[in-house]
């Protein structure tokens, strides 16, 4: 069967990260045991490993800051990697922290992007709040901004926490979840900024 014809789940099986076993996905030299690995070395290899069966010409550099592994993958079609609105990128950071988590518990969290997508994502919230924060000042109207994922609430939150005319609540449930940018002492009963 052509290796790019295969599942993801057959991916992730190979990967053993559909098994209940501990995840064990590790380059192994001829001859000598693996040295006990830590979380940028297991990172690397799950990603390693899952690139090279996705396509050949990914490649990956992680860092570690404190408790915070960035990984970024690079080298061929990263639109592919990233998919319709960053959900295989998504979905595959999803993945490694799984894959951290059951090798370090829940010590360590992955955030993976590629191309710089995430960056320009970030850019892109930045700008709604700030363009929002600009509208409810002059109007005095609240704003209710289009639904976000947690991570985006909150980068609103934290840009506008300081605001001297703004302030911010996230409403709603599930998918419909989204920031509303209120004019300042306006903001209805609650815990303002909660993501």
């Amino acid at each position: 069967m052509d290796e790019k014809k295969k599942s993801i789940d057959d991916l992730l099986s190979d990967l053993g990260v559909l098994e209940e076993a501990p995840v064990e996905v590790e380059l192994k030299e001829a001859g000598k045991e693996p040295a006990e690995k830590g979380p940028k070395e297991v990172l690397e290899n799950f990603l390693v490993g899952l690139l090279l069966r996705l396509d050949p010409a990914h490649y990956v550099e992680v860092r570690q800051e404190g408790n915070v592994l960035k990984a970024e993958v690079k080298g061929g079609d990263l639109g592919r990697f990233i998919g319709k609105e960053g959900r295989t990128l998504k979905a595959v950071e999803y993945l490694a922290g799984v894959v951290l988590a059951k090798h370090f518990g829940g010590a360590y969290r992955v955030v993976l992007d590629a191309a710089g997508y995430r960056k320009r994502q970030e850019e892109k919230i930045r700008k709604i709040a700030e363009e929002a924060a600009l509208t409810v000042a002059m109007t005095q109207e609240p704003l209710h901004l289009p639904p976000m994922r947690p991570s985006e609430r909150r980068i609103v939150h934290m840009l506008l926490k300081n605001h001297p005319q703004v302030t911010t609540e996230s409403q709603g449930e599930g998918e419909e979840r989204h920031v509303v940018v209120y004019p300042r002492g306006q903001a209805p009963a609650g815990t303002p900024g909660e993501a």
